[in-house]
């Protein structure tokens, strides 16, 4: 049992220090069960035991017209036998170049690892270690009609 979200469109995000929007769009999300099988002997009777999570799965890419960079991004989904959960694999591009001069493996929500066209191998980020940034946000009346948390605020007010 899963059930999958399939996400459209695209984001822009705006680095105010450097002047640079980057365009991004977003992978997939599927909430997940993991059937496990356990044979309980004393019963001789078959029980299924049910663990929820959460993955993300699919394409993604991140585009700065400014300059010119960008990153192909893959979410691999955990197949259904073996492998791993929340794995992905990214490469990143100079201005017109074909090939990629990184290359990104590991996990989303841990560490990843940076495979640079020099050869050289580095930790990319570990996601457990970054401290937790307040983001900043501006005045619901200062923002336009379709930015989110004015286009949600009543949901967000219901929810809460």
């Amino acid at each position: 049992m899963s059930i999958g979200v399939h996400n459209i469109g695209q984001g822009c995000v705006t680095c105010l220090d450097h002047d640079e929007h980057y365009i991004l769009t977003f992978p997939n999300g599927y909430g997940r069960q993991v059937n496990v099988l356990i044979v309980i002997f004393i019963f001789n009777a078959l029980s299924i035991l049910t663990v929820p999570w959460i993955e993300l799965g699919g394409e993604c890419s991140i585009n700065c017209s400014k300059t010119g960079y960008n990153a192909s991004i893959v979410f691999h989904t955990k197949p259904f036998y073996g492998g791993k959960k929340h794995r992905i694999t990214a490469d990143i591009f100079s201005p017109n170049d074909k090939k990629p001069f990184c290359s990104i493996e590991g996990e989303w929500n841990g560490v990843m690892y940076a495979k640079y066209s020099t050869g050289e191998n580095a930790v990319f980020i570990d996601t457990k270690k970054m401290p937790t940034i307040k983001k900043k946000v501006r005045k619901l009346e200062d923002q336009d009609d379709f930015e989110s948390r004015c286009l949600w605020k009543d949901v967000t007010y219901n929810l809460k």
